[in-house]
């Protein structure tokens, strides 16, 4: 078995291909996406901290989902996207929302919604803080905190700095070197732009690529939808996140690992 790279933290192996992390750092960072779904979720679960990128360039491509999202389940579902006031060369932390314009997007969220079991004990927390804020960056995280704690999720959030870099690796590098050797968490889109031999060596720290995959109906809408249809006691359940041997793949080797709890 091919050991982890950089400053090692306290790693024990448990048996064949299963690795053991004891009080080490875990970190996970991400957009502040809309309305993220059950995959951002898992990586936060399974962090200590995840830091949450505001600085980073608003991308309006397809596959981005800062301000867009589909709802509904994985057989019948709609995208949801929200009216920014945005140059094509803003920030996350810079776009406006298009106040004027988010009764209709509200109504579109509700007409998805207004059935499931759950609707009726959220909607008045939702509609408040749906309309409480001018900056798309400011509901986002707004979103991921209501649900974070809804889900009673103890992970704690912080705002990353600023990157800087003559690279994405070397800007995400930038954001996430001061914590030390620590174990990153990255979904599987990062192999699509990060150099993970790089990052290690920048940032002192190892990369563990998550293979996690939400299950049906859930596996591409909002974690919205399955909040919306069962009691938060059985959300995570429901999803598959839960405090157990977790699959990464560190080196281009899949490993098992168990993270002890501090």
């Amino acid at each position: 078995m091919p050991s982890l790279n950089g400053a090692q933290p306290e790693i024990h192996s448990a048996g064949p291909d299963v690795l053991t992390l004891d009080r080490v750092l875990i970190l996970s960072g991400h957009q502040p996406t809309f309305l993220p779904y059950p995959g951002f979720f898992y990586r936060m679960y399974h962090s200590n901290i995840m830091d949450i990128c505001p600085y980073d360039p608003l991308s309006r491509h397809s596959d981005r989902y800062q301000h867009r999202v589909k709802i509904g389940t994985d057989s019948s579902w709609r995208w949801l996207t929200l009216p920014l006031e945005a140059s094509s060369s803003c920030t996350i932390m810079t776009a406006k929302l298009k106040t004027s314009l988010m009764s209709e997007r509200w109504n579109e969220l509700e007409h998805v919604y207004h059935k499931y079991p759950m609707w009726n004990q959220y909607r008045d927390e939702l509609k408040e803080i749906f309309f409480g804020y001018n900056y798309l960056w400011e509901l986002n995280l707004r979103l991921i905190l209501w649900l974070r704690d809804l889900l009673c999720i103890k992970t704690y959030l912080s705002i990353s700095y600023v990157a800087e870099g003559a690279d994405t690796t070397e800007r995400i590098a930038s954001q996430f070197s001061d914590y030390g050797s620590v174990v990153y968490l990255a979904g599987k889109g990062s192999l699509k732009y990060l150099d993970i031999k790089r990052y290690e060596l920048l940032t002192h720290s190892t990369l563990a690529i998550v293979t996690y995959m939400p299950p049906q109906p859930f596996s591409e809408v909002s974690i919205l939808t399955p909040v919306l249809l069962y009691p938060p006691s059985e959300v995570l359940e429901v999803l598959n996140i839960r405090r157990e041997l977790i699959t990464v793949m560190v080196n281009g080797e899949a490993y098992n690992v168990n993270y002890i709890d501090p």
